[in-house]
């Protein structure tokens, strides 16, 4: 059980901001291209780092607090840490810009009466 926390908090990171956009009619999801310009790069140079790091001793991660699917000598909870947590920052912020710009009544009306906010709109 102990090698679930990892992956738990990725999931639970997940749970908490994947539903922002629905809730305030977000555009980050529809987006792929951008979203990818947006954390690929960055993740493909801390994921080399991780990898150098671990391979030259740095640091290592314990067996017993990951899963023991590997890649490149990375737990793969470590991969998608590179991808979760950057994505749960860009809908964080968009959430914030939307309720920041409507207020939080305001932006939870507009998307329960499925009006969605497109790419650059404002209102």
């Amino acid at each position: 059980m102990r090698q679930l926390g990892y992956a738990a908090m990725l999931a639970f990171v997940l749970a908490g901001t994947v539903p922002l956009h629905r809730v305030f009619g977000l555009s980050v999801l529809r987006q792929r291209r951008r979203l990818a310009l947006a954390v690929l790069p960055v993740a493909a140079v801390f994921v080399g780092w991780d990898v150098l790091a671990t391979r030259a001793g740095h640091w290592a991660f314990d067996p017993r607090q990951t899963l023991p699917a590997r890649v490149a000598g990375l737990p793969v909870e470590e991969w998608l840490f590179f991808l979760v947590i950057p994505l749960a920052g860009i809908l964080t912020y968009e959430a914030v810009r939307v309720v920041l710009r409507d207020g939080l009544v305001g932006a939870v009306r507009d998307a329960a009466a499925g009006r969605r906010q497109r790419p650059g709109e404002r209102r």
